[in-house]
């Protein structure tokens, strides 16, 4: 880990040795994640080797089985398939009226479906607060380009949050390669500028010192799973790659086995075979009757058992461990019916995804955070109508990301308002509708107006004489 800047003085290797491991773990779970399988695995053929000699020369990938890229999907869909409702106030407020503006000038939703991506694959998500010509914005970073600096007694606390990125550029003719660095402090950052020369830093070109007017890092990390000895999260890929990669093993020996006996040889006795007028060799004149004689080989195909059936339990092996490992369960892959054709009510499929779920509030939790804050400190960047949200209470209603049963939650919602008088119809309109408060108390009214209309005491009074 790193404790100061002096990796990045003239004359130190850049990226830092520390930060090689880490950086090496997104490299390939970024080739993972856009299905370049064959190339990573092939790099690490000691986990799957088997006695049948050099695994290159055994098996191939004909089919890519992207488990990994499935659970980066699935997890932000159920994060953020249903957008949260994000309130700071009442519908009309400032406050309000400040959420939707940095909402609808961020993209909010595609960035943070983004960042929940980045946490999946690579363990760390990263919202940055940036200012723009007209207030500022909610953007992502990626991790491969951050660096945190922590301190020395105590790695929870960052110091700084490092942006580093190297590009190259030609100048009168030669190729320069150059260092760029953005030292994020709390309220400001400095940007540097470095050349270097095969990956030493070897002269310091410009330092420009930058103030954010924030009262916190611009950099946001959301992380997966931390633990008290990490400042990074941990992934979901690595625990299951050996599994994928066994998976696509055995794939792989299935279709080869199936190709190479679609097309099987043939035995027989030598008086089948006729000479071929063209190139002389001896061939078999199929399509006519051969005749067998007394001690004779009935001619026939050759046949191999492949124990295919051994493959295929194997595979079934693996897809269980690749659900319980993953914590994604099978129905999240889409098994919903656990091969007896039935659907699954939403309150099942809510129990056959109890795994999954629980697996997402874990980075929900890290989200709500994360998302409040960069609210917070995206509002203090000002623009037309935004509102300084520091002494605002911010509050997330998130979904759960599952198909809704109407007719489960309209029992669910009969029996509560009705019989157990336990939720508001105003509650049900806002929380189970989606509705504004305005919305939900203009749908109230019209309510009350209908059930006055249909009630037998609304007996109109007639003039008398």
């Amino acid at each position: 880990m790193l404790t100061d800047l002096t990796w990045l003085e003239v004359g130190q290797r850049f990226p830092p040795k520390s930060e090689k491991q880490r950086l090496e773990m997104y490299a390939k779970n970024r080739e993972l994640f856009e299905n370049n399988h064959a190339a990573i695995y092939y790099e690490d053929l000691k986990r799957i080797e088997r006695v049948i000699g050099n695994f290159q020369d055994v098996v191939s990938y004909p089919v890519v089985l992207n488990f990994q890229k499935i659970i980066s999907l699935k997890i932000a869909d159920l994060l953020l398939g249903e957008p949260p409702k994000i309130n700071a106030g009442d519908d009309n407020s400032k406050e309000q009226d400040t959420i939707k503006i940095i909402q609808e000038k961020s993209r909010l939703q595609n960035i943070s479906y983004q960042v929940a991506i980045d946490v999946s694959r690579y363990g760390d998500g990263l919202f940055l607060i940036r200012e723009v010509d007209d207030g500022g914005i909610i953007d992502i970073t990626h991790p491969a380009i951050w660096y945190p600096v922590v301190e020395i007694d105590d790695i929870k606390e960052i110091q700084y949050h490092v942006l580093a990125w190297q590009y190259d550029k030609i100048v009168d003719g030669i190729k320069h390669d150059y260092l760029k660095c953005q030292i994020h402090k709390i309220g400001s950052y400095e940007e540097r500028l470095y050349e270097t020369d095969g990956g030493m830093i070897t002269k310091s070109i410009s330092s420009d010192e930058r103030k954010t007017g924030l009262d916190d890092f611009a950099v946001i990390q959301v992380s997966n799973v931390v633990t008290s000895d990490r400042i990074t999260g941990l992934d979901d890929y690595t625990d299951v790659d050996s599994i994928v990669s066994e998976l696509m093993v055995r794939v792989g020996q299935i279709a080869r086995i199936l190709d190479k006996h679609a097309s099987p040889s043939m035995s027989g006795p030598i008086g089948a075979l006729v000479p071929d007028p063209v190139s002389g060799e001896w061939i078999l004149k199929s399509g006519n009757y051969l005749p067998v004689e007394d001690g004779d080989v009935a001619p026939a195909y050759i046949t191999w058992n492949g124990q295919l059936e051994a493959n295929f339990n194997q595979i079934e092996k693996l897809v269980n461990f690749l659900y319980t490992i993953s914590e994604m369960g099978s129905a999240i892959f889409g098994d919903l019916t656990s091969k007896g054709g039935a659907v699954p009510s939403g309150t099942a499929l809510k129990r056959l995804m109890i795994s999954p779920l629980a697996k997402v509030n874990r980075i929900r939790i890290k989200f709500d955070y994360a998302l409040k804050e960069a609210l917070n400190l995206c509002s203090q960047l000002g623009g037309k109508g935004v509102t300084n949200l520091s002494n605002t209470d911010i509050s997330i209603v998130w979904q759960d990301g599952l198909p809704s049963d109407e007719w489960e939650d309209a029992q669910i919602i009969e029996k509560r308002t009705a019989g157990g008088n336990t939720m508001s119809t105003k509650r049900v309109l806002t929380q189970k509708d989606g509705m504004s408060d305005d919305d939900a108390d203009a749908e109230i009214e019209l309510i009350e107006e209908d059930e006055s209309f249909d009630s037998p005491l609304n007996v109109p009074t007639f003039p008398t004489d």
